[in-house]
């Protein structure tokens, strides 16, 4: 649950969420109000920060009935097949995410995945998440320490116990599964990974630890 002191903010930015990205249903999905206020709500629980602004790169959030298709990426030798992949979620060029419906309704129910938070996460990653500190004691120096040495140790582990070995994959995926972690699996990942359970609390203000936290 959120406090009175953060509870303000979070509602001016929901609003203004809403005012200023454009939402769009794709592949016949009939989109309605209910969910463009469930994605913003979630995606601004991320951005809980006194300085924060909201998503500034973000132009359109897109949302499809099912999982999407999308191009193949290019190759270790920059050649892109003809293939095509299956995607629940998409942060393209900063400017656009695209999310499947189902999977945001899963995460709210509880599932491990967190399409929404991932793909704000790239967001996030793309204005230099840990760059500006949320509190006297997040400095840029203790974060890149704590993830420097998590998704190091996530590189090292081929079962890890709460977060997604998709995560090794580089840096800024790393980042998105911690942060799905974070929201979706607190009480784990503050158990398992105690110095990145705290980072991540001190950057999102949130005890997600603590049941009742996606209540609002």
């Amino acid at each position: 649950m959120l406090g009175a002191d953060l509870r303000a903010g979070y509602d001016v930015r929901v609003a203004e969420f809403l005012k200023r990205k454009r939402f769009a249903g794709c592949a016949g999905l009939e989109l309605t109000p209910a969910m463009c206020e469930t994605v913003a709500a979630m995606a601004c629980l991320m951005i809980l920060r006194p300085r924060a602004k909201v998503f500034p790169r973000l132009h359109s959030v897109l949302i499809y009935p099912d999982a999407f298709l999308v191009p193949g990426q290019p190759d270790e030798d920059g050649i892109v097949w003809d293939d095509v992949e299956e995607r629940v979620g998409e942060s393209w060029g900063g400017d656009k995410v695209i999310l499947s419906w189902p999977d945001v309704e899963a995460a709210i129910e509880g599932d491990e995945v967190n399409v929404v938070v991932h793909e704000f996460a790239h967001q996030l990653d793309a204005e230099k998440a840990g760059a500006e500190g949320a509190s006297p004691s997040l400095t840029a120096e203790r974060w890149e320490g704590v993830m420097s040495a998590e998704y190091a140790r996530l590189q090292r582990h081929r079962r890890p116990p709460v977060l997604d070995p998709y995560g090794a994959e580089s840096p800024a995926e790393f980042f998105a599964v911690a942060t799905e972690a974070y929201f979706q699996r607190g009480a784990l990942l503050k158990q398992h990974h105690s110095a990145l359970y705290e980072l991540l609390r001190d950057y999102f203000l949130l005890e997600t630890a603590e049941m009742g936290w996606l209540s609002r």
